[in-house]
């Protein structure tokens, strides 16, 4: 009876493990991609939206996804608009994509 009893706990113990460890790698991912994105930000659009985002040539960034959207805002950073160059010949399809995602989300 006892062997069953922590048969039972080894079990569920190691469910909850299983599944706590597949939120963590997808935070880990998330987390990986705001880096990268972040990154990408420091490098090529600090200068003129400012290290917060609240704007210095370009204009502030920091409510950007509440104004456009995810697909808008790479149409913007690979064509450019207003005065902003674009970055078709400097960034990747993919770089343009994870900056427009990361962009699409600031909405605070």
């Amino acid at each position: 009876m006892k062997a069953i009893k922590y048969l039972m706990i080894g079990s569920l113990f190691l469910l909850v493990t299983a599944c706590g460890s597949g939120a963590t790698e997808e935070q880990a991912e998330v987390a990986d991609a705001d880096k990268s994105a972040m990154k990408l930000y420091k490098n090529n659009c600090m200068s003129c939206h400012g290290n917060d985002l609240s704007g210095r040539v370009g204009p502030g960034l920091q409510q950007v996804g509440s104004k456009m959207t995810e697909e808008k805002l790479v149409e913007i950073i690979t064509v450019g608009a207003n005065g902003m160059p674009g970055y078709e010949n400097v960034l990747s399809a993919e770089e343009i994509g994870q900056l427009a995602k990361w962009l699409s989300e600031k909405k605070e």
